[in-house]
């Protein structure tokens, strides 16, 4: 089945291809009624975006629209400067629960084998309800972690895979006309870390779109048609930051037993925000806001909870701060103490459970009156006792507490010291996946940045330091037998970091 293109005279070198899904993807008409449709302020129940509801829901909906190629930035603005193409490269239109949203796209130039390309999915990271109308998919230098994230791309495509980069609800203006959803981002953006789950629904109706046909056509670089097949047998998915929040929910919600019946031959996680949602709200704020979160009992900095003195810090989070705050050393400190304005960490925690509960008791039409406090235990510890009716439901949101079904081989790669994705996490994740019949492995690279990078300052990467961020490519594409019917070979030279 190929589906043609048709050319708007408006735009030179532009094909729109309008690529009807087929009736199966689609939910039936009874299924249509029953199937919350997670957009807009407001859900029903919490329970709608739980795991178990994403893996009784069926996506794919109406049409996958491609504008094909780019010739310039993939969004209208203009750009000092742009990343050099593995791919041609298209910007998609498609539809997440009646909204209309963005994709990048890129296809290799060397023609696929013959069942079809393998496709790479990459969960990009936090941009914010700010920024996200202006995100430009990695396209540019100028794009938030836009070079990094160009690496990943471009060494997907060039090993044959066909790349998707979904913006999500909210994300991206192309041609000038914004992408629909942000009035969601207004209302969710971090406020209760639930954000991710809407996300990878916005994921998993790309996919479903993608997987809709047989074959679609395009243009290549030189303006020329071709023909695209993909490999549904092949699909990976790769998430940094909260990206892998919304991987780690995408490959809980799909696989064997979900109704959605989409699969995923493997997934890769950097640097991933994959804590649930109460230890994400115990961990970042006060990590990036409240020095007592990492330094020791004494109120000095020494990368542990333990004071030269040998007093200890209850409050202890971990020991390493973002590297962008120069110093660790309090005495050192000019503008960083009006960043780090909260001397206590409980200061932290209140604020963060204030916006968490707000918005849920502001967004979810089954609360109205959840309550919470900060209590301390008896050694001096702060936490949050968070509302009964609350606890159980949030524990089956996202995929950390769904190890039973992340069975696909799955990669995780983060940094000694980064508090976006401790370490303990990565470990205990993996540890559980594997229990349940999983294929999980752990790649740690010490002394790097939370984009597995090398700092400036030798007290974050120590001399000797190495950036992990080509190592783990590596890993991924060599793990995950990138295109064996490529004629590009892979250099694989790496060991596992079990």
């Amino acid at each position: 089945m190929i589906f043609s293109g048709r050319t708007f005279n408006a735009f030179p070198f532009i094909a729109a291809l309008i690529v009807t899904a087929c009736a199966g993807a689609l939910p039936s008409a009874e299924g249509a009624r029953t199937q919350p449709v997670l957009a807009g302020s407001q859900l029903d129940r919490l329970s709608d975006i739980s795991i178990d509801a994403l893996r009784n829901r069926q996506y794919g909906q109406g049409e996958l629209a491609m504008i094909a190629p780019i010739d310039r930035t993939c969004t209208s603005q203009e750009h000092s400067g742009e990343r050099p193409r593995q791919a041609t490269r298209l910007m998609a239109r498609y539809q997440s629960e009646g909204q209309s949203l963005y994709a990048r796209i890129d296809v290799p130039f060397e023609p696929p084998p013959p069942q079809g390309y393998p496709v790479m999915v990459f969960a990009h990271g936090w941009v914010g309800s700010e920024n996200a109308p202006d995100w430009h998919f990695g396209c540019t230098l100028e794009s938030s972690y836009g070079d990094v994230y160009g690496n990943v791309i471009n060494a997907w495509a060039e090993a044959g895979y066909v790349v998707l980069v979904p913006g999500y609800r909210g994300h991206g203006t192309v041609k000038g006309v914004p992408a629909e959803g942000h009035s969601d981002m207004l209302a969710w953006d971090n406020g209760a870390y639930l954000m991710p789950s809407f996300y990878a629904v916005d994921v998993l109706n790309l996919i479903a779109a993608s997987q809709s046909v047989e074959s679609i056509n395009v243009l290549d670089e030189h303006g020329a048609p071709r023909t695209i097949r993909l490999d549904p047998s092949r699909y990976f998915i790769n998430g940094h930051s909260q990206g892998g929040d919304v991987t780690l929910t995408v490959l809980a919600a799909t696989g064997e037993g979900a109704q959605s019946e989409i699969e995923f031959a493997g997934g890769s996680i950097w640097a991933g925000n994959i804590a649930a949602r109460f230890e994400q709200l115990a961990t970042f704020d006060a990590m990036s806001t409240s020095p007592e979160a990492f330094l020791a009992g004494d109120g000095t900095w020494t990368g542990t909870a333990i004071g030269s003195d040998g007093t200890a810090n209850a409050n202890f989070i971990f020991g390493f701060p973002p590297d962008w705050i120069g110093s660790p050393h309090p005495e050192d400190w000019t503008w960083q103490s009006e960043t780090f304005s909260r001397p206590r960490i409980e200061g932290a925690l209140r604020a963060k459970a204030i916006d968490m509960y707000e918005t849920l008791n502001e967004q979810v039409g089954e609360f109205e009156n959840l309550s919470w406090e900060v209590d301390t235990t008896d050694a001096g510890q702060a936490f949050v006792s968070h509302d009964p009716r609350l606890i159980e439901i949030m524990s089956r949101i996202g995929g950390a507490d769904a190890a039973e079904f992340l069975t696909e081989p799955l990669h995780l790669h983060f940094s000694d010291r980064d508090y976006y994705s401790l370490p303990i996490w990565n470990f205990d994740l993996c540890e559980r996946a594997n229990a349940a019949g999983g294929a999980c492995q752990t790649f740690e690279y010490f002394g790097n940045t939370h984009s597995l990078g090398v700092s400036e300052h030798d007290w974050f990467s120590p001399p000797g330091s190495q950036a992990g961020h080509a190592a783990f490519i590596n890993h991924d594409l060599c793990r995950f037998n990138a295109a064996p019917q490529s004629e590009k070979a892979v250099h694989c030279n790496v060991q596992d970091n079990r």
